[in-house]
């Protein structure tokens, strides 16, 4: 059985005995027997390394400077015609990849059986010390299904729509978000990081539901959120509806077990 785990739980679920203060601790024990014996899988999306991994107060800068990497090729062909090549893919060395924190908690994660969840955007932001072995292979069905979550998502306020927000609040007329989010004074730095963790949060979700994972792990009760976050009431309602996912506490995976 496949379960997502969720930013808030998959470091305690890895390793149980690093968090011997947490009040599901008995229910992280039983998960983690269940990850190491092989009864559960755990699966993690990328933007938990890639932009969630970067540091709350290194992100606003982060996405301002960030840029795909353009490779533009020129080929003559028999006929003496050129032909012109224009690809767009990742700038992976942009990204400083997993502090010792993040890496410490990954090779916890490894060890029990976790996996990854890609976010298959393109260009989008990636971090080189993610092996691909580690991943779950993609296919053009699971990018259309992460995609068509994440537009929802987004469509409901969530996700990436709350950074967006930011951005668009200053950018000049037929500028894209991410150039508006460096005017945004100082004062934005931290709706930005927070931005930054929901965003990671429907990203989950979409990769949840792409990969057709069976549970969804977390708590995040998003109290008082209002619709511009994930795990809001009204966003888990038609998540559950629409394409079955079953959100769970660690007790109540326990319990499940």
């Amino acid at each position: 059985m496949l379960v997502t785990f969720d930013s808030n739980v998959w470091r305690a679920a890895a390793d149980p005995s690093r968090f011997p203060k947490n009040t599901e601790y008995a229910a992280l024990v039983k998960i983690n027997a269940a990850l190491k014996s092989g009864a559960i899988v755990g699966v993690l999306c990328e933007t938990v390394f890639t932009l969630e991994g970067i540091a709350r107060a290194d992100r606003k800068n982060f996405l301002v400077a960030y840029r795909p990497k353009v490779k533009i090729t020129e080929e003559e062909l028999p006929d003496g015609t050129i032909k012109l090549g224009l690809s767009l893919g990742p700038e992976r060395s942009a990204h400083p990849g997993n502090n010792s924190y993040l890496s410490s908690h990954l090779t916890d994660a490894l060890a029990v059986g976790f996996k990854l969840m890609r976010c298959p955007r393109v260009a989008g932001v990636q971090n080189v010390d993610l092996k691909d072995e580690w991943f779950y292979p993609t296919s053009n069905e699971y990018a259309n299904r992460f995609g068509e979550v994440g537009r929802r998502l987004e469509g409901a306020g969530a996700g990436i729509a709350v950074i967006k927000a930011i951005g668009n609040k200053y950018a000049a007329p037929n500028e894209p978000w991410f150039e508006g989010l460096a005017r945004a004074p100082a004062s934005e730095d931290g709706p930005i990081a927070k931005a930054v963790a929901e965003w990671a949060d429907a990203d989950s979700v979409a990769a949840h539901v792409a990969n057709g994972n069976a549970l969804f792990c977390t708590n995040d009760a998003a109290v008082a959120a209002g619709v511009a976050s994930t795990f809001a009431a009204p966003n888990r309602q038609w998540l559950e509806v629409d394409y079955g996912v079953k959100f769970v506490s660690p007790s109540e995976l326990a319990a499940h077990l």
